[in-house]
């Protein structure tokens, strides 16, 4: 019953590898990839929302949302998925965290999916860990569970919250590029 409450090593192990796998995508894949956010190079952002949105069934959002504005859009794609990172891999915040990071997932999903296995694979499994953790929450060794329990730690909360979050975000993006 304890273990429960508390949650086992296993989510704590989940919960590091998700994290882990968002700052190697921030990190590596972006930030520190010179030609991420640089117009002349074949590794720019803009062209990699442009390939994505060609099959993608979310092609006007892609074009309405992320594409007029690709730097604004690559940089907010680097906050985010550091962000996420930080977050898991700390447990603080983990279901607002979750909860972007569903929506993150989601978007990267219907983009890309139909380019093949491994962007299908990875956001699908991606999608399923940040369900786990919306509504379990980070449980042991993470700053969550150094807080009382609280209806302030309620799943619906913190999915309301997020949802708020990341609709305001795309709001932004899609009056910027009007």
């Amino acid at each position: 019953m304890v273990e429960a409450r508390q949650g086992s090593y296993w989510d704590v192990m989940f919960r590091l590898i998700a994290g882990s796998i968002w700052i190697v995508a921030g990190v590596l894949d972006k930030l520190l990839n010179p030609g991420f956010l640089n117009p002349d190079s074949t590794k720019y952002v803009g062209f990699t929302i442009q390939y994505f949105a060609e099959g993608s069934p979310i092609k006007g959002f892609l074009y309405s949302v992320a594409f007029p504005n690709p730097v604004l859009t690559g940089e907010l794609v680097i906050i985010g998925e550091i962000s996420f990172g930080v977050l898991f891999m700390s447990g603080m915040l983990t279901k607002l965290a979750s909860t972007c990071a569903l929506y993150t997932n989601l978007i990267y999903f219907l983009s890309a999916a139909w380019t093949g296995a491994t962007e299908y694979g990875i956001n699908l499994l991606l999608m399923g860990v940040d369900l786990y953790f919306l509504v379990n929450g980070a449980k042991r060794l993470s700053i969550d569970s150094m807080a009382p329990e609280s209806p302030l730690w309620s799943t619906k909360l913190w999915f309301t919250a997020g949802s708020v979050l990341y609709l305001l975000v795309v709001i932004f993006l899609y009056l910027k590029g009007l």
